[in-house]
């Protein structure tokens, strides 16, 4: 079991990086996706070498090992964490783009909109070509957001002619989204529908089962991919949870036992829709995070 606690300054963590392999590894490798707020081999890197992680009491080197029931620990103020876990995400990966808009990838571990200083929307105004066209925006805009937690393709408009068309296509529901969740547990099924009202409002998605495998806490873990047919806010993460098997990592709907070592386990993989200018039919494919890689290969497909 992992435990994260965050006490003051300093969060702590036990280790268990991979439940499938207990052998020991360097602190650099090691501390990857224990911290929610490290996402990424640079930022665990700065992180060492700014004297931020300890093990077990230790200062730790690039060059530490680490082993099943160390006690690491990162000691940092939670406001600058941001400035950490955001050095991976200056360079953002354009997976598609025109004149009119464009679908960046989102990481997880950052805001798609908001008033921070580090969101995705602050970040792409950097990467993005500015449009040619006569009713261009100053700022490329996020048409629709993916929790912090989530990683996935996010929309943007780079005209308003195409946020308005991208805002109406959302609302009529003509714009499809995949994800693959890793949930708690083994269903007694191989597909459901679900239509559970969100804040009284419609919500519905549907969910196809991929295979199961073992897993600590729970015994058992299974791969799903869910067609939400909805956009209600966490709507995925409240439908797994409400017929009990909430998502692995979601610390929000999880109940008692709880997976906190690798970040939630919920990765957006496919985004069609029609261009609103050329009413071209767009699909976009994206590869799931490395966490979800390391388990694929374990899984009991049909």
């Amino acid at each position: 079991m992992v435990y994260i606690l965050l006490m003051n300054e300093v969060i702590i963590s036990k280790w268990n990086h991979d439940p499938f392999n207990s052998k020991s590894k360097r602190l650099q490798e090691g501390a990857i996706g224990q911290f929610t707020h490290l996402t990424s081999r640079k930022s665990v890197k700065k992180a060492i070498k700014n004297g931020l992680i300890f093990v077990n009491g230790t200062k730790g080197e690039t060059g530490t090992w680490v082993s099943l029931g160390d006690i690491l620990a990162l000691k940092e103020l939670p406001n600058k964490f941001d400035q950490i876990e955001t050095e991976n995400t200056r360079e953002t990966i354009v997976l598609w783009e025109d004149n009119a808009c464009a679908c960046v990838l989102k990481r997880a571990g950052i805001v798609t909109k908001g008033n921070g200083k580090y969101t995705l929307e602050s970040l792409v105004s950097r990467s993005l070509i500015k449009s040619t066209l006569d009713d261009y925006l100053p700022v490329p805009l996020a048409v629709h957001r993916l929790d912090k937690a989530t990683h996935g393709p996010v929309l943007f408009a780079k005209t308003t002619g195409a946020a308005s068309g991208l805002g109406v296509a959302f609302e009529k529901r003509t714009i499809h989204k995949e994800y693959m969740a890793l949930i708690e547990g083994t269903p007694c099924i191989t597909e459901a529908i679900i239509r559970v009202k969100i804040n009284d409002k419609e919500a519905h998605s549907e969910i196809e089962i991929l295979g199961s495998t073992s897993w600590p806490v729970f015994g058992s873990a299974t791969l799903v991919k869910v067609y939400p047919k909805t956009g209600r806010t966490h709507q995925i993460r409240k439908h797994l949870a409400c017929i009990g098997h909430p998502i692995l990592g979601d610390q929000l709907y999880c109940g008692d036992k709880k997976y906190t070592g690798q970040g939630l386990f919920l990765a957006c993989t496919k985004l069609s829709f029609t261009h609103p200018v050329t009413k071209e039919n767009i699909e976009i494919s994206v590869d799931l995070p490395r966490k979800f890689k390391h388990i694929a290969h374990k899984l009991c497909l049909p």
